[in-house]
Formats: C-alpha cells, structure tokens, sequence
C-alpha cells in the first residue's frame, strides 16, 4: 500500500477504537509493571515478616521465579499464530489471576517460586507479548506516539501500585490482599473479551485510524505480509540481530529492574522512613508522567537508534547522581530523573523490535527476543543482591548498573534495523 495515498488524520487522532486499544494497553502495563517489579518493594518485605523468611534469601529467589517467564515468549508466541492475540490475552490474564491472588499464602521460599514464576510466566505474556502485538498491529506509523500513551501506564504504576497493594494488605490483611490486583485484572479480561478485535481490519478499520476506504486494498495486501513464510523459529535463531535486539531489551530492563524493585529499601537506607520512601517514589513516578509522551516523541523525531541511546545516556546520569554521597539535591534530581525514565523502556523495546520486524512478524520475532531480554532481565535481582553482598552495598550495585548501561548503547548501534521484507523470493 502506498503511504502517500493515506491521509494521517492527525498524528494524535487515533480514533474511538484505537485509543480504547490505548488506554488497555495502559492499563495491562500498570498491572504487569507492578506485578513483576514494583510490588517486590512491599511483597519481598511482608513475605518475610509474615512467615519469617529471609529477605536476601526471597531476594535471591525472585530470579529463579521470574526465570519462568523464559518460556512464556515463545509458547504465547506460538498461540498468537495459532490462536490470534485475543486468545492469548484470555489465557494469560486468567492464569495470572489466580497465581498472583495466591501470592499471599506463599509461607515458603519453594511456593514463592512456584507462584511468582507463574505469575511472570502469565503476566509476560498477556503484558508483554500479546499487549504490545496489539499494538503493533493497530498502530504503525503512529506505534512510537501510540506506546507514548500505552506507557502512561507503566508511570502511574509507579506512582501507585505499591501505595494500593499497602492499602489492600491493609485492608484485607497480607494474605489477602494480593486478589484486590486480580479483581482488577479480571476487569480487563472482560474488556478484553467483549471489546477487542486483533487487528484493526477485524473492526473494519484500518491501522492507525487511516481511511477506511482503503479497507478492502488493505485486507488483501495483509493476505501476503501477515504469512512471512520463511520466517520461523530456526530462521530467527540464525539472525544476528534478533539476538542483538533481545540482548538490547534485557540489558536496559535489567537497569530499570534493578533500580525500581530496590528503590524503596535503598531510600530507607539513607534514613527515610518507609511511609516517605514510598511517598518519594510515588512523587518521582508522578512527575514521570512528563516522560511518557516525551520519549514518545523523541523516538517520532529522531528515530529509535538516536533516541534509544538518549534514554540509556539519561539512566546512566540518573543512577550516577543516585550515588553521589550525603547530597540531598543530587538524589532529588536523580529520583525525577529515574521517574522521567520509568515509561520509555516498554515504548523503545516495543518500538526497536518492531522498526526490524513490523506487524505480524512481531510476534514471530517475539518468540525469541523475548527469551534473551527474559534471560538477562531475570539477572538483575541476582546483579543487585551481589553488588549489595560483595560490592559494598548500593553504590557498587549501582556502578554494575552503569557498566551495563554503557555495553547497552553499543549493541544498539550494532543492530542492524533495517525493516524484513515480507517475501524473499530467493531463499536458501
């Protein structure tokens, strides 16, 4: 289809459906995000108070539990292709459902495992795969500004799924509390049954709200890109950029995992009460907000490669200025700077993985870059529980958090993002 002919509409005029898709998939990230990462801040410390556990041990555990969700990129993966995105989402949501509301009886260190590790498995693969392939496929030319809205969601995460799950424990006591978060989920399971088509043209709509005119041009053209024919597991295993892109995701996830799920024990470190630790962090993830769109737009302007390596350049000053000793302004500066931060990795990831494989080789592709960035985001507990062992505490952690920082921004010049043609007539 020529791109030319198509009228924008107005880069922010996705449309009633398109911004239904947009505000879900903000809402999946608020859930996932505080799920698998934010929770930890509270969920870590009230396993080990509730059933005496040891907290460096619950710690170290979490890498092994989230190891789970390895498996889940290509297993959802394969049920997109078999079964659409609508399915997947069903089927993920609901098992998440029920392993994160038993999180609360966890009473060892084995049934933490087996139920965080569920939980990642699931969450994984309704948030992380089958969310952003809808978006992928609703949203091209517009998936960088369309990901700038979706990760609203990831902010007010931050800002506000811990101070919920407190209320909720608070509430309905730590046992408990964990089923407020599924009841939650299972509202955007019903949305997701009564509400969501996979593809635009299923609603008779076309990408990106453009004329639906074209709408019949569109189907018959998407007949041929949606197969990729050549374009399956072995194949992928044999693209060096496949395995770029994964080692891209998992290595800026393990910088943001390992500062958010730590962030409210180190600020108590440095003498805060709990009550104000969370209070800071809410207030660094609220003034992120300004970074959702932001990043949004840098990525529309400058395109993913420049503004991807801005991101990682902002993390590595954030993490610095977090480190520097008994200043007051610096780590103020750094907490709004890590806020600014919390809503671009899902939008750069989503958007670098897309910009080599677009639409319906998303989630092909998904299959395995999600398992490396899976492998090595899963290493960030590990990476801070050592760096807090060995290193001298938080600034030794945080130091291995820059260094991967710095080898991220080289792999992503290294990838070669050039778009995969749909049909390669001359294959070996």
């Amino acid at each position: 289809m020529n791109s030319s002919a198509i009228s924008t509409k107005g880069k922010l005029n996705f449309g009633k459906q398109g911004w239904m898709i947009v505000i879900l998939q903000a809402c999946i990230f608020w859930v996932v995000a505080g799920c698998t990462t934010h929770g930890l801040n509270v969920i870590l410390p009230g396993l080990s108070e509730t059933y005496h556990l040891d907290y460096n041990q619950l710690l170290m555990a979490a890498t092994p539990a989230s190891w789970l969700a390895i498996p889940a990129a290509p297993f959802c993966s394969w049920l997109i292709q078999k079964k659409g995105i609508k399915f997947n989402l069903i089927f993920c949501l609901i098992g998440c459902i029920v392993s994160y509301g038993l999180l609360g009886y966890c009473s060892s260190i084995t049934s933490f495992v087996i139920c965080f590790g569920l939980e990642s498995f699931f969450a994984t693969g309704f948030g992380y795969i089958g969310g952003t392939a809808l978006v992928a496929n609703w949203f091209v030319k517009k998936q960088g500004l369309a990901l700038g809205f979706c990760t609203f969601g990831q902010t007010f995460s931050s800002a506000f799924f811990v101070p919920a799950l407190v209320w909720s424990f608070s509430t309905f006591t730590f046992q408990h509390g964990f089923w407020v978060m599924s009841v939650l989920m299972a509202i955007i399971l019903f949305v997701v049954i009564f509400f969501v088509a996979n593809r635009p043209e299923d609603a008779g709509l076309l990408p990106d709200n453009e004329d639906p005119s074209l709408i019949t041009q569109t189907i018959q053209q998407e007949k041929v890109l949606d197969k990729y024919p050549y374009l399956n597991f072995r194949t992928l295993l044999k693209m060096k950029d496949v395995w770029l892109i994964g080692a891209v995701r998992g290595l800026i996830y393990i910088v943001l995992v390992g500062v958010t799920a730590q962030i409210i024990p180190r600020l108590v470190s440095l003498g805060l009460e709990l009550n104000q630790a969370i209070a800071y962090m809410s207030g660094a993830a609220l003034f992120g907000t300004l970074g959702a769109y932001t990043w949004g737009w840098l990525n529309d302007k400058l395109g993913i490669k420049v503004a991807f390596t801005s991101y990682t350049t902002w993390w590595i000053v954030a993490i610095l200025l977090n480190i520097i000793p008994e200043s007051q302004t610096a780590l103020l500066v750094s907490l709004g700077m890590i806020g600014l931060a919390l809503p671009g990795a899902t939008n750069y990831c989503t958007a670098f993985t897309s910009a080599k494989f677009p639409r319906s080789a998303y989630a092909k592709a998904m299959g395995i870059a999600h398992p490396i960035e899976s492998i090595l985001r899963c290493c960030a507990f590990s990476i801070m529980a050592f760096g807090l062992t060995y290193l001298g505490g938080y600034t030794g952690a945080y130091l291995l958090l820059i260094a991967i920082g710095v080898i991220t921004i080289v792999l992503i010049w290294l990838t070669n993002l050039t778009p995969l043609e749909p049909i390669q007539t001359n294959r070996h």
